[in-house]
């Protein structure tokens, strides 16, 4: 008979898990809910949604895992209690969430686990060769003992998922713990001192402390780079208005300025979008134009009637124009101009012909500038760029683990990784604006975006709950887990260098597939030859942490 699924393997729950999360794509977000404020409730909106991304493939792995576990039961039900406090205080009107219940938890699940036997390899060897059989004295907690004989003797592997069911329970739990404080940060509800240590700042939540001017003005200095989507649009635009202006002062335009607007309003970030939107603002001002001058032949020169016009035409224009479409908005707004300029001085048809002169002349400023700066917009730094955060997040990884191991000392790349990953995600929110050939045969970039964000949002709460040079017991763990860092470090960089060479996105999943397999290799091995005898339990969290970034990276080779 066929032996039935593991308690909680739902194959339905997990797809529904994926769904929810996958409506966090910033594509799938309305562009006017997007959270893109440099204030602190945009932050924590967006550092919400990067908590939950990072929490649910670990609740996914517990649903992979799926063992009897009774403190892990316990602090999955508290997660998922806590995750539910976070959605009903999202709303303005919500409860505030609290984060104490779910921080006791936490502390208590790794001090009940920290305090648990561990079987060994050295111990189970010595006990077959005393009799044949393993020796089950030892084995206190009913629940392993009546899993371990369902399983037909085969008690050494379920132990063995013990640890990384612990660790994927304690990494869901603190991507919820991140939740909840992100919520309350957008609730501007106080929070704790922030317990980062002074070499690892700033730390997550670094933008709660912070008054709203100087957010800011942090956020006016982190775009003053050349690599900042918001430093180019700004040059172009500022390129593209000054041209704007020389060549309606050269030509001595009528209401010349009506060249800067419609540079200003049709220009786009590539130079497809603005030839896009070309045809239908052409078309759109000349048809305003033409019902302007018949409107202008057939009322003449009473300003009452276009005064008592004026009103509605304004609201239909600045209401119904941009649902309409562009064509609409731009013949809508053609009327609405004509109005205004007839309570300021008698006008004839020909107003609605500077009008289409001018809007005509700003278009082809705005599309000439688009084709002479940046011309593929988002998209053409979008591979460049997230190749970048794939490097720095290698660094971070190898970083993190140097420290936690006592190989190494912190050098700022975690903080790198940070800035990194925040140019990285304007980069794409800047993309997902943008029209894109639906053909095209480009990588996951959201995936790729969030292998990085994974390496950063993991490395917070394994620093902040791991005291440095503590993650192995011995030497040989300590080579180990670094071993396995440069590893997943040199998967990162393989496929950064596949995205700068524009190979197919999959050219480093072999090598990605291969070190994952000896991670878990190794934890499903036990300790390391000359060690203890016993796996620590710091080292199972940090080889389970690089184990999903190896999974991130599997992602990126899905096109998207």
């Amino acid at each position: 008979a066929a032996r039935p699924p593991p308690p909680g393997n739902d194959p339905a729950a997990a797809d529904r898990a994926r769904a929810r999360l996958d409506e966090l794509r910033f594509s799938l977000v309305p562009e006017q809910e997007r959270p893109a404020g440099a204030g602190a409730v945009d932050r924590a909106l967006t550092h919400c949604a990067a908590a939950l991304r990072y929490a649910g493939p670990q609740v996914l792995r517990i649903l992979r895992l799926a063992r009897p576990y009774p403190g892990a039961a316990r602090l999955t039900a508290v997660t998922a209690q806590a995750l539910r406090a976070a959605a009903a205080g999202l709303p303005r009107t919500g409860p505030v969430p609290d984060t104490g219940v779910l921080e006791r938890e936490l502390a208590a699940f790794d001090t009940a686990r920290a305090a648990e036997p561990r079987p060994d390899r050295t111990d189970r060897a010595d006990r077959t060769d005393r009799g044949g059989r393993s020796d089950r004295s030892d084995r206190t907690d009913r629940t392993d003992r009546t899993d371990r004989t369902d399983r037909g003797g085969r008690g050494g592997r379920s132990d063995r998922a013990r640890p990384a069911l612990g660790t994927a329970a304690l990494d869901a739990a603190e991507g919820a713990r991140f939740v909840l404080r992100a919520v309350r940060v957008g609730r501007r509800a106080p929070l704790p001192p922030d317990e980062t240590p002074a070499d690892q700042r700033p730390g997550p939540f670094w933008y709660a402390y912070d008054p709203a001017p100087l957010l800011r003005w942090r956020r006016f200095r982190a775009n003053l780079t050349p690599r900042s989507v918001a430093f180019r649009n700004a040059l172009r635009t500022a390129g593209a208005l000054g041209a704007a202006r020389l060549l309606a002062g050269g030509l001595d335009l009528s209401h010349g300025f009506w060249v800067l607007l419609a540079t200003l309003t049709l220009m786009r970030t590539s130079a497809a979008d603005t030839r896009m939107t070309l045809r239908p603002a052409l078309v759109g001002t000349a048809l305003g134009a033409a019902a302007t001058a018949a409107v202008l032949l057939a009322v003449g020169e009473h300003p009452l009637v276009y005064a008592l016009a004026l009103p509605p035409v304004m609201l239909i224009a600045f209401t119904a124009g941009p649902a309409l479409g562009q064509a609409w908005g731009q013949g809508l707004f053609t009327l609405v101009v004509a109005l205004v300029f007839t309570q300021l001085a008698p006008a004839s048809w020909r107003l609605a012909e500077a009008r289409v002169v001018n809007v005509a002349a700003g278009a082809a400023i705005g599309l000439l500038a688009g084709l002479c700066a940046w011309p593929r917009g988002g998209a053409q730094d979008l591979r460049r760029r997230t190749a970048a955060l794939l490097e720095d997040s290698a660094d971070a990884l190898r970083e993190t683990v140097a420290v936690l191991t006592g190989t190494g000392r912190p050098g700022g790349a975690l903080r790198r990784a940070r800035t990194s990953a925040l140019l990285t995600e304007a980069m794409y929110a800047q993309y997902r604006c943008e029209r894109h050939d639906p053909a095209g045969d480009g990588p996951s970039w959201q995936a790729a975006v969030l292998a990085g964000q994974h390496a950063v949002r993991g490395a917070e709460p394994l620093l902040a709950r791991i005291p440095p040079g503590t993650a192995a017991p011995h030497r040989g763990g300590a080579r180990v887990l670094v071993g396995h860092a440069d590893e997943v470090a040199a998967a990162f960089r393989r496929q950064a260098a596949a995205l700068r060479a524009r190979e197919p996105a999959g050219a480093a999943h072999p090598a990605v597939a291969r070190a994952g397999a000896a991670l878990v290799a190794e934890l499903d091995g036990g300790p390391a030859p000359g060690s203890d005898g016993r796996v620590s339990l710091h080292a199972v969290d940090v080889a389970v942490w690089l184990a999903g970034l190896l999974d991130d990276l599997q992602q990126i080779h899905e096109p998207g």
